[in-house]
Order: C-alpha cells, then structure tokens, then sequence
C-alpha cells in the first residue's frame, strides 16, 4: 500500500475497478437515500420544524464518506439521484424535496471536486467549506422552489421566504455541518481500510 499524499492515510496501489466503484456508489446512495425517506418522517413525526437542517448535517457524513472511499467527478451526483428515487416513495414526497438532494449532492461533489486536496489535508480548510456549500445549496434550492417549481408557500413568499430560509434553516445546517463534515473525513478514512488492495503485477 502506499500513502495518500494529502493525508498520509493508507490507500490502495492500484484503485478499484470500475464495477467495484459503481457498487460502491449504489451502496451509499442507498444509505443516503434511507436517510433522507426515514430521516425526515421521523424528525416530521417529532415535530422537528426545520427538518432540513439535521438532515443536512448527517447527510454530509456520508457524502463525505463516500469522497474518501470512492471518488470520480459525479459520484455524489449519483448517489443524490439515487436518494430522489428514494424520496418518491415516500407518503409526503414533494418534488421540490428531491430537487433539495440533488441541488445538495450536485453542489458537494463540484466543491469537493475542485478543493479536494485542501479539503483532506486541512481541518481548518473542512470547518470553512461547510457553511459555504450549505449556503450554496440552500440558495440555489430556495430560488428553485420559490420561482420556478413554486409549491406550497414558496410561490407565495418570493424573496421573502428565500431570505427567511436563509436566515433559519441554512444557519443551523451551518452549525451542524461545521461538526459533522469531519465526521465524514474520518468516517470515509475508517472505511477505506476495509477497500481491496491490489499489488502490482
């Protein structure tokens, strides 16, 4: 084996195979896509009112997870579809819920994709990227749902709404990201002892 030079973590000499990196991104977009139909019925069912929040803050887990197991341009994108397909089989689905994971996968993966090094070498560079993709994500999806699918509320409160979201659920998805994105680092390092390694020929 030989050393990540980033993080000085353990990895494979000679990768995954294709098939094994598609399995593996089905398998986390599975556990994404668990949590957010079981997450959010739950945290409905406890009266959590900014379901969103919490969501986002365990889901980085796994997004991150996943980066540190099994990372090509699109994975997380992946694995954010997989988790809408989940969504839609839920009693409360609502399309502007599913765009909500794949703005948040779409967004993670371009992010981690341009600052990857930085982002696995640096807890500092980690604690700073977590509140600007939660911003990114949580922008993008509320101008989608306020002026373009405009369901519920959201059509009815324009700006309004954009900035209340803003101001509530994207701040404690800040909070919660700013813990749980190194969880996801050191979850995805703890799994990548369990990845194959292939000796040279």
């Amino acid at each position: 084996m030989q050393d990540d030079n980033n993080t000085g973590a353990r990895a494979p000499q000679q990768g995954l195979k294709t098939y094994e990196k598609l399995l593996l991104v089905l398998f986390f977009g599975a556990v994404f896509g668990a949590l957010e139909l079981f997450g959010r019925d739950a945290l409905r069912a406890a009266g959590v009112e900014h379901k969103s929040a919490p969501l986002y803050g365990i889901g980085i887990i796994i997004l991150y997870a996943s980066k540190r197991v099994v990372h090509f341009p699109g994975s997380v994108a992946v694995m954010a579809l997989i988790a809408s397909m989940f969504k839609a089989t839920s009693g409360n689905f609502y399309p502007c819920t599913a765009a909500a994971v794949m703005i948040n996968g779409v967004v993670f993966d371009i992010f981690y994709s341009t600052f990857k090094g930085r982002l696995d070498s640096n807890p500092l560079w980690r604690t700073i990227a977590a509140p600007v993709v939660v911003y990114v994500s949580y922008a993008a999806f509320a101008i989608l749902a306020a002026f373009i699918l405009r369901e519920g509320s959201w059509g009815a409160d324009g700006w309004a709404g954009v900035r209340s979201y803003l101001f509530t659920s994207a701040v404690t998805a800040s909070l919660y990201s700013m813990v749980t994105i190194h969880l996801g680092y050191y979850l995805g390092n703890a799994l990548r002892l369990f990845v194959p390694v292939r000796r040279p020929a």
